[in-house]
């Protein structure tokens, strides 16, 4: 269920017509309609209003908005995992030292890889 049609079903069970809402939440009739069909999203200062006047927390509106679609999910390789775990453990100095050297050995293209995944530019 989407932020739309949650804030349709939450706004029915108040008790509340989009214009009543509209009204609470300083805003037009077809703003209201427009949050409810997807066509346009509610500024910061209004969606607070929402959650206010509707006594709904954000988690309940969003729950299924901030779901990755399967198809963008990011699969790490073993060695880009170890990295990354390595990388979490370091402070702000040693990850800003990580990253610059990274950048460094991209910058000589040496270490690069080749157009054919897997195999480096130049062999040592």
């Amino acid at each position: 269920m989407s932020f739309a049609s949650r804030l349709r079903q939450t706004r029915e069970q108040a008790g509340l017509t989009q214009l009543e809402l509209a009204e609470k939440l300083g805003v037009t009739k077809s703003a209201v309609g427009n949050y409810e069909n997807g066509v346009s999203s509610p500024k910061w200062d209004v969606l607070v209003r929402i959650f206010d006047v509707l006594h709904v927390e954000p988690n309940f509106l969003y729950q299924d908005s901030f779901s990755p679609p399967v198809s963008d999910s990011v699969h790490l390789t073993p060695a880009q995992t170890t990295l990354l775990t390595s990388f979490d453990q370091l402070n702000d100095e040693g990850q800003d030292k990580v990253i610059s050297y990274a950048e460094d050995l991209n910058r000589t293209g040496y270490y690069k890889k080749d157009s054919t995944p897997g195999v480096a530019a130049k062999e040592a």
